[in-house]
């Protein structure tokens, strides 16, 4: 963001912005995974802005369906959001905001992202071993293990699979079906 990335404000606007886009009832939790998944925000901003923002009118709380609290957007945040949202940076915006429509997208098909990075053993040869995996309906739908030499790429790989798992998804089965048109 422009500026300081850690002021109040800018957090504030970009809370309302991506609310806003999104324009649905939302729990805490997943406004919290909104907005922290591509380390814009931390969690602690989050929480404190989040709250000022709730008590200011600009997000109100409501009950959802399933009698959990939900919120969203009010008009008056609307209006902070449409006259702010530009002094963040637009690529910020459209990267967090594909972003949080990916991870809805996932939950709405209760999708889940695992990714873990394992210390391989120097006497087995050193390096570490990463494992990419996506679930659907509790079954797994993707998963790709591999063997990296150095921490950076495993957190580059890390990086890029929350990032884009839909993509690599589509990706690895179009290499293993021979359709290498796809990734050139």
């Amino acid at each position: 963001m422009q500026k300081a990335g850690r002021d109040k404000n800018y957090v504030k606007v970009f809370i309302l912005y991506l609310l806003w886009n999104i324009d649905m009832p939302l729990d805490f939790a997943t406004v919290n995974d909104i907005m922290i998944q591509d380390g814009y925000v931390g969690y602690f901003d989050f929480a404190e802005c989040f709250g000022e923002l709730l008590d200011d009118g600009h997000i109100s709380e409501e009950t959802g369906e399933d009698g959990t609290a939900k919120y969203r957007i009010t008009e008056s945040g609307k209006h902070v959001a449409e006259n702010l949202s530009g002094d963040i940076f637009e690529e910020i915006r459209d990267k967090s905001l594909k972003s949080a429509l990916r991870l809805l997208s996932f939950r709405e098909r209760k999708a889940e992202l695992r990714f873990s990075c394992e210390p391989i053993p120097e006497e087995s040869g050193g390096g570490f071993e990463v494992t990419c995996e996506v679930k659907e309906h509790g079954c797994v739908t993707c998963s790709v293990t591999l063997r990296v030499d150095v921490e950076s790429r495993a957190d580059a790989i890390k990086k890029n699979f929350y990032e884009h798992p839909e993509a690599i998804y589509r990706g690895a089965v179009a290499l293993l079906l021979g359709d290498v048109k796809y990734i050139l």
